[in-house]
């Protein structure tokens, strides 16, 4: 028998490859037997007569709050109110932005029928997606061609098709970048249509991370909630449509860009390499802010995300954290001596602390103030 936790990553794994897989019923002919296979598994986490007995009764209860799904933990988790579904059996942002930072392994990849048409992130973990997209530039052994290419990812997931290449090719900033992930065409439920004709449809990219956001009238917002990037759409008669923010976040709004032509990374990359790829390459505002520090990104092939380097020889091992629950990083301890999380994980920060007391746990906010620090020290010497 698993314990508590072992129960909560399988359970929370097959609610969510249930959700994806009824929010496809109509396209996908096998997602009916996803369902009844995954009932299986939340049956066999919990035991005889503990759990949704039949695919309908599980179905049910994707269009409730996770936590009441879920084995009892006895301590309040981000999944807990989480819903998977909603009323017309749509699929909820809350699936891609925090249940897929839970999922386990169920099955051997080669053994598991579904993966052929599921989604990467409803069944793989991140570090399977980076290693599986990564995985020809380690062998190859470039640090110079793994950095630019993974910087490419974070900065550049989505685009005109012939803009990207030209980018990743020609553009000093991403020399020796090559083509790790396939760049699909923008999915649907991020595209506006005003007509029936190719100039009529368009997308919005998130201002924060650049991955096509969510649209469903007349609502436009990313995917990734802690970017708060919320928009309501005006299509007025006759009129190109149009954004106008309605979150409180300092943001931009975007303008609109033609669906044809244009590509994006697939989901999976967007979710474990763009979005935690964000607050990595923010580090190197240090080398802006102080003159004479260093900052090189993934080194060693990513074995931590950032060496810091300062003149006067001190040097900072940094890996960034952007998970929703605190205890994966535990589970999955950093290499490098300092964590640091996003502002919005800031809530983390005195928790980490206790569970990794031999490491240093900062804000990015509070990590560029400490090198600050350091730096306006050396200088009073």
């Amino acid at each position: 028998m698993q314990d508590t936790r072992g129960r909560r990553g399988a359970v929370t794994t097959a609610a969510l490859r249930s959700a994806v897989a009824w929010s496809r019923r109509r396209d996908e002919r096998d997602a009916w037997r996803e369902v009844a296979r995954m009932t299986g598994v939340i049956m066999h986490a919990f035991g005889p007569g503990a759990a949704p007995s039949t695919p309908a009764e599980l179905v049910a209860m994707l269009h409730r709050p996770l936590g009441e799904l879920l084995p009892e933990a006895g301590e309040s988790s981000a999944l807990d109110t989480v819903v998977l579904l909603d009323a017309d059996g749509v699929l909820s942002d809350e699936a891609m932005e925090i249940a897929c930072d839970y999922n386990h392994a169920l099955f051997d990849t080669d053994a598991d029928p579904a993966t052929e048409w599921l989604p990467r992130w409803a069944w793989q973990r991140g570090e399977q997606v980076e290693r599986e997209t990564f995985r020809s530039l380690i062998q190859a052994g470039d640090q110079a061609v793994y950095t630019a290419s993974r910087r490419f990812i974070v900065e550049r997931p989505a685009g005109d098709l012939r803009e990207l290449v030209d980018e990743r090719t020609t553009s000093t900033v991403y020399a020796g970048a090559r083509q790790v992930a396939e760049y699909i065409k923008i999915p649907q439920d991020r595209v506006f249509r005003s007509g029936p004709g190719e100039d009529d449809a368009c997308w919005w990219p998130c201002p924060v991370c650049r991955w096509p956001m969510r649209v469903r009238p007349p609502i436009v917002r990313c995917s990734y909630g802690p970017h708060e990037a919320r928009f309501r759409l005006v299509d007025p008669n006759g009129g190109a449509p149009e954004l106008v923010k309605t979150s409180t976040g300092r943001l931009r709004t975007p303008r609109r860009l033609p669906v044809a032509g244009a590509r994006c990374v697939d989901p999976a990359v967007w979710r474990f390499i763009t979005v935690p790829g964000i607050p990595e390459v923010g580090l190197e505002r240090l080398q802006k802010r102080f003159p004479g520090v260093e900052v090189r990104l993934w080194p060693i092939k990513d074995t931590f995300d950032a060496l810091v380097a300062a003149p006067d020889g001190r040097t900072w091992t940094v890996d960034v954290k952007d998970h929703v629950d605190a205890r994966g990083i535990v589970d999955d301890p950093p290499a490098a001596q300092h964590v640091v999380v996003p502002a919005y994980r800031k809530g983390q920060v005195n928790q980490l602390k206790r569970l990794l007391p031999e490491k240093s746990v900062w804000t990015v906010e509070g990590f560029v103030r400490h090198v600050g620090d350091h730096m306006r020290e050396c200088e009073a010497r």
